[in-house]
């Protein structure tokens, strides 16, 4: 039976999400006579590799999606298994930190923070998962770790 997650395990993914919208919020604000453009145009072929300002609101967009992606399937994590995996804080610190050094006037830093804390409690909860059973045996005596206790 697994533990069901509460505290950071659940906040976590809700975090990721907020950052998803901020993304996608700051995005299309900030690109908003780039998102004209493209949709008066048609949508089809409408970003090319010359137009940056076109490339940066696809390329904002498509991230926001993706972090959406990994909030999503950091929830799914944590509400059927009680933990979170150790690969989304270590993505998000692989995103977030070269993010915030090339650019530290920008949202990089949530990532990293994000990140963080992820790293920190999947390795609380696989600790906690991997920690021997303590109890007592009928006999008065504990029991070798990795064999649980006669019940």
């Amino acid at each position: 039976m697994t533990t069901p997650a509460r505290g950071l395990t659940l906040w976590i993914p809700r975090l990721v999400h907020a950052a998803a919208a901020t993304h996608l919020l700051v995005g299309f604000v900030a690109a908003r006579s780039h998102w004209s453009g493209i949709l008066s145009e048609g949508l089809w072929n409408t970003v090319g590799n010359d137009d940056e300002g076109r490339m940066m609101a696809l390329w904002f967009m498509a991230c926001g999606i993706a972090f959406i992606g990994l909030g999503l399937l950091a929830r799914r994590s944590a509400t059927t298994t009680g933990t979170l995996p150790p690969e989304l804080g270590w993505i998000l610190l692989a995103l977030g930190v070269p993010v915030s050094l090339l650019e530290p006037v920008s949202g990089g830093w949530s990532l990293v923070a994000i990140g963080a804390l992820a790293v920190l409690r999947s390795r609380r909860d696989r600790a906690a998962l991997s920690a021997p059973e303590r109890r007592e045996s009928p006999e008065g005596t504990r029991p070798a770790p990795g064999n649980p206790a006669p019940r």
